[in-house]
Parts: C-alpha cells; sequence; structure tokens
C-alpha cells in the first residue's frame, strides 16, 4: 500500500467535498478491534474493552471506500486515541504537519487546516473533527447540521470495514495464528480490498453484493467498535469545528446528497 502523496491528499479532499459535502477532509479514520486466539504468555495485553482477544485495525479512507493508510497490530486494550498517537501515520504526518497546506473553505477568505473526520473514538484536535457530543447539540441547529455532515463523510470508513468483513469471512470469527501473522492477514486483505475497486468494481457494487446475504453477521459482529474518549480539546480546535458549523449552516440545503 504506497504511502500517500500529496496528490494524493488533494485528490481525496477533493472527492470528500464534491462528493460528500465536507471540504477540507482528506480522510475518514477509524479503528476496530479484529479478533484472534489468545496468544500465549501475553497476559491482559490484548483482551480488548469487549472481552475478548484482539489486536487493532487503524485505517483512514479515501471518499471512494478504499484505505489510504492501515496502522495494524496495536494492543486490543488501548483506546483509539492512544493508538493513533503511537502510530506511524502520526509520526510521518500529523507531527511533521505532512498534511496539505491551509486554505480556505468555499466563498470563505480565511484559511482553514485541512482534516481527518472520526467518531467520539477519538479527540478533537485542530487536524481532526469529531461530532459535538449528543447533549449539546440536540436543541442547536448548527451543531446538528455539522454532526450530520460528518457523519455522511465518515461513514465511508464504517461501509469499507463492512465490505472487508463480509468479502473476506477470515473476520467473522478469531482468527487463529500467532499476532504477526494477523497481522500480515489483515494487510493482505486491505490491499485486495483495493485492488478489487482499482480493478473496475464500484464500491456501490461491492456494499450491495456483501450485504445481500442475510445470513452473514454484520460488521458490528466481525470488527468490534473502539470505545469513546473523553480527552479534553484545545480552545484552537474548538473554534474550528464552530468555524465548520457556521460554514455548513450557511449552506444549508446547497450540498447535495447521495
Amino acid at each position: 500500500m504506497p504511502a500517500p502523496s500529496l496528490a494524493t491528499w488533494r485528490s481525496s479532499e477533493n472527492g470528500f467535498s464534491t462528493r460528500w459535502g465536507f471540504p477540507n477532509c482528506v480522510g475518514a479514520i477509524d479503528g476496530k478491534h479484529v479478533r484472534i486466539q489468545c496468544p500465549p504468555n501475553t497476559g491482559s495485553s490484548y483482551i480488548s474493552y469487549k472481552g475478548f482477544f484482539s489486536v487493532v485495525l487503524l485505517a483512514v479512507e479515501d471518499p471512494n471506500y478504499k484505505f489510504l493508510i492501515v496502522d495494524i497490530g496495536n494492543y486490543g486494550r488501548h483506546s483509539d486515541s492512544g493508538i493513533f498517537k503511537e502510530s506511524n501515520f502520526y509520526q510521518r504526518y500529523i507531527s511533521t504537519n505532512l498534511l496539505p497546506p491551509p486554505k480556505p473553505l468555499p466563498g470563505k477568505a480565511d484559511d482553514m487546516p485541512h482534516v481527518l473526520v472520526g467518531d467520539e473514538g477519538f479527540a478533537l484536535q485542530p487536524y481532526m473533527m469529531r461530532p459535538y457530543p449528543k447533549a449539546n447539540s440536540v436543541n442547536d441547529a448548527k451543531k446538528t447540521k455539522f454532526n450530520t455532515q460528518l457523519s455522511r463523510a465518515r461513514r465511508i470508513v464504517e461501509n469499507a470495514f463492512g465490505i472487508l468483513s463480509r468479502k473476506w469471512r477470515i473476520f467473522l470469527r478469531a482468527i487463529e495464528c500467532n499476532p504477526q501473522n494477523v497481522d500480515i492477514i489483515v494487510q493482505a486483505a486491505c490491499c485486495l480490498h483495493n485492488f478489487l475497486l482499482n480493478k473496475g468494481n464500484s464500491e456501490q457494487h461491492l456494499y450491495e453484493s456483501s450485504v445481500e446475504d442475510e445470513t452473514i453477521p454484520n460488521a458490528e459482529s466481525a470488527l468490534a467498535p473502539m470505545n469513546a474518549t473523553n480527552q479534553r480539546s484545545s480552545i484552537a480546535a474548538q473554534e474550528i469545528r464552530n468555524l465548520f458549523s457556521d460554514y455548513f449552516s450557511e449552506r444549508d440545503g446547497q450540498v447535495p446528497e447521495q
């Protein structure tokens, strides 16, 4: 899986903007627990908060359901934010500011950073947008609109995990290999996933064909979600999210639905 170039990030941003209505977004990020058999002599390292043994698949998706980056093999007991901070992706692209430089949102003059979109498993950061808490957004139209737009962009990574687990049924049970071989299996499945999309099979066809068989367990039973984090966010990150919220509120009704 090649490392994303600046052109790759810009192409991904263009897709999230034009197709899913979220400008300045370069990827949707999420982490899932991949069930494994109990590795010998590892204590509680691989026990997830769900109570089973797992390694974590952390992935960044482009707007077309393809994996841009995968980070595989972290202990199941860790949280999304902890895994993200320790990942090669974070060290290479976030800590060194290698994402595309800031640019204005459409119709605006002030520069805004390029961001990833994630769920409550990730801490709000200037480079990471997560939803407003439900308790704070239920009676606030701006925050509700932001959460809706973020969900439309973020669901790409959820759908990609669904495709992965339904196409490659090894994910529907605990993988009976040592953790090092599990990492290789998961990486191979992610590469094959991208290969099929690059061969001309539309992601819609892949997704629809993979859910036709109702006897196949859903993605949540195969790849378990990460737990949420309550890590405090910076004032700068909150201001960036508020600016996105203002932008979506002003453009309400102008964003194409898909």
